[in-house]
């Protein structure tokens, strides 16, 4: 007979990979919310622009968790 996949472990590693996804999508948004209240407080322009650069490598972290997770799909 052939081998016997697990089944929970797949759909296991899967949950736990769009646990993930959803976890940096809310800290997306945090960080988003957060840059925000910098600028409307009159941050110092690099702080701002230190914060945003952070926030993109954070979106491309979060696109490249994504396309991970389809491909699992």
């Amino acid at each position: 007979m052939g081998k016997i996949i697990n089944l929970s472990a797949v759909l296991e590693k899967e949950e736990k990979l769009q646990q993930v996804v959803d976890y940096m999508e809310e800290l997306k948004d945090q960080f988003s919310d957060l840059i925000q209240e910098y600028e409307d407080d009159g941050a110092d322009v690099r702080k701002v622009d230190t914060l945003t650069e952070a926030l993109d490598a954070l979106e491309d972290a979060y696109e490249m968790v994504c396309e991970v997770a389809e491909e699992e799909e």
